[in-house]
């Protein structure tokens, strides 16, 4: 949410925000390229709960926000690519919650 009292209210945490949702679009990217989820594991996919938690950033909040991602960018391509690249959007979603 980008208003007052919102998580990413304020020029900073909207940064840093936008930042993270470009890192989790750099690991889907990085797994439909390689085919496999193994990259997103070793690239940075642990720890992301607890991590989130320690900032007391609702980790619901960025789940979704990589949903919203997924819904935008399957949109553009053809059924096929999109179940495919659905695949790893949905397991960064399930690995956060």
């Amino acid at each position: 949410m980008v208003s007052p009292g919102g998580n990413a209210f304020g020029e900073e945490m909207t940064a840093t925000c936008l930042r993270d949702m470009d890192y989790y679009l750099r690991l889907v990217t990085y797994g439909v390229v390689s085919g496999d989820v193994t990259p997103i594991e070793e690239i940075g996919i642990v720890g992301v709960r607890e991590m989130y938690r320690s900032l007391g950033t609702p980790i619901e909040a960025v789940a979704e926000g990589v949903r919203s991602m997924k819904a935008v960018a399957t949109s553009l391509m053809s059924a096929d690519d999109a179940a495919e690249a659905g695949s790893y959007f949905d397991y960064v979603v399930g690995a956060m919650l």
